[in-house]
């Protein structure tokens, strides 16, 4: 069930600016350019991707060894050069879908790998339900990941 909190990445100053753009060259190498020229992205690198480029994605990520942690949707008004989580609704205010998976203790990276893939694949595909979004909602909904490499996640500990 979609929440009604929103919360996202956020970072000021030059050690910020400095992630962000080894972010952007990570996302650059790992992911073909017809997959990153189809994508949204947002003013800090971010990819939001449309359900098909999310499951292309998820598999890159995957042979990548990355373990996606979470993501959220995304709605993109049309002619909106940013997103927001608050999703309007058919009946009833906004609503925000996002998804987390978290790694079972003694649970091995491989394995962790391949079950926040399966999650967040079943978040694509759950959401939103077909009578969830209001018919005439302009825009797009894209679904946008957060993932990690084994060495990055030992880090956020």
């Amino acid at each position: 069930m979609p929440s009604a909190a929103n919360g996202g990445w956020c970072g000021t100053g030059a050690a910020a600016a400095e992630a962000q753009s080894l972010d952007r060259i990570v996302k650059d190498w790992m992911f073909p350019t017809e997959l990153t020229r189809r994508s949204f992205q947002a003013s800090n690198g971010e990819f939001g991707w449309s359900r098909e480029d999310a499951r292309i994605a998820i598999s890159i990520l995957v042979q990548e060894q990355r373990a996606i942690l979470g993501g959220e949707l995304w709605w993109v008004s049309d002619g909106a050069r940013d997103w927001t989580g608050r999703i309007p609704q058919r009946h009833g205010p906004d609503a925000v879908y996002p998804w987390e998976t978290k790694r079972a203790p003694g649970e091995e990276w491989a394995s962790f790998v391949v079950r926040c893939a399966d999650e967040s694949l079943q978040a694509i595909d759950r959401w939103p339900g077909i009578d969830d979004l209001p018919s005439n909602l302009a825009g797009r909904i894209l679904y946008n990941l957060t993932w990690v490499s084994e060495t990055e996640y030992g880090d956020l500990k």
